[in-house]
């Protein structure tokens, strides 16, 4: 199969696809000119199975990774390279080998690894490509399970539609941000549990529900961390972190600190505390008022006193924009997930298990579930109301041969 050209001639979701498709085995280049980047992705029976970037070579990456995570130290890190140059051993090996990762470290950070290379070529907006056939190609069969062109394609849409809107409020990964809410106030829901899923307060408690993936996220905010560093100490991938720095960002549950490491000011001489004392009672009470505030309008944070809430209506718009949003992503998947096993899936969890949806994605911002019905002749998936019922406004129905 000749497959070369340009990406603006043809784009990255169609060479995956067609690389998945017919199932072809080789490696596919593709080559900023802009960005003086070429990233080579590796294809074993159209799965991806390995990726790598002349920005820097994918086992560097994966040590300092496992560093700044705390798996291994640095000490050994580079006795591993060492031992390394000598054998031509793959690094990975040589780390679980002398024991210094796990096999499950291993295995996670490769992932991770691969995937950010992938899902970063699709944020491309030129470059060459070309695919070459090979009859078998050299990676890592003990550790690194192959992503199927399915899952890169439904990650790689939805990273090209959601990236220009977090890039808004992250526009750089040198930013530094802070907490702003107690950490003492966060409940961590179980594992499994979608009810913590998309943080929400709680009621009238104050009380902030994250799932433990969100958490971990949030611990590592602490106004001196870049981006990049909750990143990389985190060992999720970009885009994960980035939406949900920008989902809290949006919660008003961290605020921007700068960028870079948070600078300490010398040559300042501390205020006298005597004379800062009245000045500090004035923002006590202001701070007390304030609260007093919050209390009166929870139940609508925006309104003014006696009058509706003002963005009531706006709110309401937005909602609905996020709920048809979320509706052609689970669309997407399905269709996805149609074209591997011929039918649609019995129950919409089958697209999370598949990985080609994560669990929020299956609720409204309401946090209410989706209606699906699969049959012989199609699906049907809709919202729903509070009372669980499909919404005749908002509901998708596909049949054979639809696009």
């Amino acid at each position: 199969m000749a497959l070369e050209g340009t990406i603006k001639d043809f784009g990255l979701p169609d060479i995956f696809q067609l690389i998945g498709l017919q199932r072809k085995t080789g490696s596919l280049t593709l080559t900023n000119e802009k960005g003086g980047e070429t990233v080579t992705v590796a294809f074993e029976n159209g799965m991806v199975v390995m990726a790598d970037s002349s920005a820097g070579r994918l086992e560097d990456r994966l040590g300092n990774v496992l560093v700044k995570q705390g798996k291994t130290s640095r000490e050994r890190l580079e006795e591993a390279l060492g031992v390394q140059k000598q054998t031509l051993q793959r690094l990975g090996h040589i780390l679980t080998t002398g024991g210094a990762i796990t096999t499950k470290d291993l295995r996670e950070a490769l992932q991770v690894q691969v995937s950010q290379i992938v899902f970063r070529v699709f944020r491309w907006r030129d470059g060459r490509y070309q695919f070459t056939p090979a009859d078998s190609v050299d990676y890592d069969r003990e550790n690194f399970a192959p992503m199927s062109a399915d899952f890169i394609l439904m990650e790689g849409i939805r990273m090209v539609d959601e990236w220009p809107i977090i890039e808004k409020k992250i526009p750089t990964f040198d930013m530094v941000f802070r907490p702003a809410v107690d950490p003492s106030l966060i409940d961590v829901a179980a594992p499994g549990d979608d009810s913590g899923g998309a943080a929400r307060q709680s009621g009238g408690t104050g009380r902030i529900r994250l799932t433990p993936e969100e958490d971990r996220v949030f611990r590592k905010v602490d106004g001196v961390r870049t981006v990049q560093a909750i990143i990389d100490v985190t060992g999720s991938g970009e885009f994960e972190v980035c939406r949900t720095l920008f989902d809290f960002i949006n919660r008003n549950l961290i605020a921007p600190a700068g960028r870079g490491a948070v600078p300490v000011l010398e040559g300042v001489e501390a205020p006298d505390r005597a004379s800062s004392l009245p000045g500090l009672a004035v923002s006590a009470l202001v701070v007390v008022l304030a609260l007093a505030g919050l209390l009166a309008q929870l139940r609508a944070p925006f309104a003014v006193t006696g009058r509706p809430p003002v963005l009531r209506h706006a709110w309401a718009t937005i909602s609905e924009g996020e709920t048809w949003s979320r509706l052609f992503r689970i669309d997407r998947a399905i269709r996805a997930w149609q074209a591997t096993h011929g039918a649609p899936p019995e129950a919409l969890q089958s697209l999370v298990d598949a990985s080609l949806l994560d669990a929020r994605s299956l609720l409204d911002p309401a946090r209410r579930p989706f209606h699906y019905e699969p049959g012989p002749r199609g699906y049907l998936l809709a919202a729903t109301d509070d009372a669980g019922r499909a919404r005749p406004e908002a509901t998708l129905e596909r049949r054979p041969g639809d696009r």
